[in-house]
């Protein structure tokens, strides 16, 4: 009954407004950050409608969004239950996945993916896409003790060898991904910063090296080395 009280206080919470999307907001929200937890029963609907403030249409229709993505299943007789994380991300954005994975997950597909990209890169960058990440590295460089121009610039950088690869579903996916490195990158500096800054400028500036050599081999090596020294960061 406790826990039915704790997610029951949550996402009663400012229901006002558009009730429906902001009710499967919240509710998703909290399905990905594990306050909600897989296995999860709601309360019967009328009950729910009544603790929420909400009539049964805006619940139903919060539901309705909720289940095409994979968050929840209405099962007969039984009730409405939050999926676990695999039927989730079998129905739900890239995005998704990639927020509700852990950190050993998020830098093994980093490695997969972004080493893959900087040994295309390599083979495949224009001048342009080159002076893109040149400016990218020169600004992380000014950014001082500012982390989170920091990892703005940082972000830019591994968007810029993205773009380079000339991959246009490795592109996709860096895009739908990028808000998620975003934040990773970010909470990396945190920990022991002056080691990290310093350890992404020299990884950027030698994969940066190796792409402008067009040296395939060298810029997927050292991506790898770059994403595996974030790796040992969370050791």
């Amino acid at each position: 009954m406790e826990e039915k009280s704790q997610v029951l206080d949550k996402l009663r919470l400012n229901l006002q407004g558009n009730a429906s999307d902001l009710l499967a907001d919240k509710i998703r929200t909290h399905i990905i950050s594990g306050e909600i937890p897989a296995g999860y029963i709601f309360p019967n609907e009328t009950i729910f409608c009544e603790q929420l403030g909400v009539s049964r249409s805006t619940l139903r229709e919060a539901y309705k969004a909720l289940e095409s993505t994979g968050f929840i299943k209405r099962v007969k007789r039984f009730g409405t239950i939050v999926n676990d994380f695999s039927d989730i991300s079998k129905a739900a954005p890239l995005g998704t996945s990639l927020i509700m994975s852990d950190i050993d997950e998020l830098l093994e597909f980093r490695v997969m993916i972004e080493a893959e990209l900087a040994r295309l890169a390599a083979l495949r960058a224009s001048e342009e896409n080159i002076n893109s990440m040149k400016e990218a590295l020169e600004n992380m460089k000014k950014s001082g003790s500012d982390l989170a121009d920091l990892t703005q610039h940082d972000t830019r950088f591994h968007m810029e060898i993205a773009k380079a690869s000339g991959n246009r579903l490795l592109m996709s996916t860096m895009e739908n991904a990028k808000d998620v490195f975003q934040t990773g990158i970010y909470r990396a500096f945190q920990r022991k910063t002056k080691t990290n800054v310093e350890n992404a400028l020299y990884f950027h500036e030698q994969i940066l090296d190796a792409i402008i050599r067009k040296d395939s081999d060298g810029a997927y090596t050292m991506m790898r080395r770059h994403i595996e020294s974030v790796e040992a960061l969370w050791d």
